[in-house]
């Protein structure tokens, strides 16, 4: 009877364990209680990666008990146990470094000097080859009125040609909800998919402050990072009196590894404001511009990018009328690996923006594959053009 018993156990727990757990959590600042976005969790067995959404909310689908990687600049980094999130909602606390003060980093080298360095090395260390699946997802508006969405699940292979790199990208799934107007929304565009992890791998929105000229109206700085002490954070800003349409960029950096760990970067409104007539990828009138990207980095085998966020705000004049567009874009890394597939060079996707490409949904990507949660307000905005295309037909 005993042996049975035992038997019963051990069925029971090996079948728990082959069943699929949906896992909910919520990251909170421990002192001020708020939700903490763009926190990087990573199933360490598989490296799926999640991102939290502006609520502070994940959700990850298990199939076993696995550990977790916590991570987030702003927080200290931790490890937990799949099995200890029992709760219908779980939140987390984050211990944040506010209370310690960085300390300016006095160096022989001037810094942009050795951001070149940084930059140079990080390009090497970069796995590749490797593959990214990644979840696009993009938000399209028009004089403050929502237009425009669409997301994908997408297969990028990322090789070396020579000193660059070159990257095959193949579509699983993608939709597109909203209608464009040929003459009136011929501004809108979707970021170039052939360019874009290009750039991310190249570290091409870095090329403005590597120029020696810029030393002259940026002010370059070095700093600690309580955090952990093996990175440091180089703050570049336009100096005060410096003219033109200039960025802020915050690189935070493993000066152990020299290699480079997140980039942040924004223009200030007023200073866009100033030099409005400024032009990026065509479009004129820029009067917002921001972007941030995450790379995430185990031992001495992977480096790769995790996550990316563009935002951009211009004006085009239609019909005397000056009409405002803006574009939101989120890329997520919801798997790494270095094994490379095969495929026929037919598959691979040769156009620009997945706005060109007719709708293939297999299942909801969104909701099972996208390693970034959406929000209600998020929600919303989809729920209403999916309504206004129903409507149509």
């Amino acid at each position: 009877m005993r042996r049975i018993y035992f038997l019963f156990l051990i069925i029971c727990c090996l079948k728990s364990f082959s069943q699929e757990k949906e896992i909910t959590i919520v990251f909170r600042d421990i002192e001020s209680q708020l939700p903490v976005d763009e926190v990087t969790l990573t199933i360490l067995r598989t490296k799926e990666s999640f991102i939290s959404n502006a609520d502070g909310m994940v959700k990850i689908l298990l199939k076993r008990p696995s550990y977790l990687e916590v991570s987030h600049s702003s927080y200290k980094k931790f490890i937990v146990k799949s099995i200890t999130l029992n709760e219908e909602e779980n939140v987390i606390y984050l211990e944040n470094t506010v209370n310690k003060l960085p300390e300016i980093i006095l160096t022989k080298d001037h810094p942009q000097d050795i951001l070149k360095k940084i930059v140079d090395n990080s390009k090497e260390k970069l796995s590749v080859p490797s593959n990214l699946r990644v979840y696009i997802r993009e938000f399209f508006k028009k004089n403050d009125a929502n237009i425009l969405y669409n997301d994908g699940l997408v297969n990028f292979q990322i090789l070396k040609d020579k000193s660059s790199i070159k990257t095959d990208i193949l579509v699983e799934q993608n939709r597109v909800l909203g209608i464009l107007n040929e003459k009136t929304d011929k501004d809108i565009y979707g970021y170039n998919l052939n360019n874009l992890m290009e750039n991310y791998y190249q570290f091409k929105y870095l090329d403005e402050v590597l120029d020696n000229k810029v030393k002259k109206i940026y002010d370059f700085q070095i700093k600690s990072y309580p955090e952990n002490e093996n990175y440091y954070q180089l703050i570049i800003k336009p100096l005060e009196e410096a003219k033109g349409y200039l960025f802020h960029y915050t690189i935070l950096y493993d000066h152990t590894k020299r290699i480079i760990i997140e980039i942040d970067n924004f223009i200030e409104p007023e200073r866009a404001e100033q030099y409005a007539d400024y032009s990026i990828s065509g479009k004129k009138n820029v009067y917002k511009s921001a972007f941030k990207m995450t790379y995430r980095v185990k031992g001495n085998e992977e480096y790769y990018l995790v996550y990316a966020k563009e935002e951009i705000g211009f004006l085009a004049k239609q019909d005397k009328e000056m009409i405002k567009t803006e574009v939101r874009n989120y890329f997520v890394t919801n798997k790494f690996t270095k094994r490379l597939f095969t495929y026929d060079a037919k598959q691979v996707f040769k156009d620009k923006t997945l706005l060109n490409r007719s709708n293939t949904i297999l299942t909801d990507f969104w909701n099972i594959d996208s390693g970034l949660v959406l929000t209600q307000e998020e929600q919303d905005f989809i729920d209403g053009l999916t309504g206004a295309y129903e409507e149509t037909q």
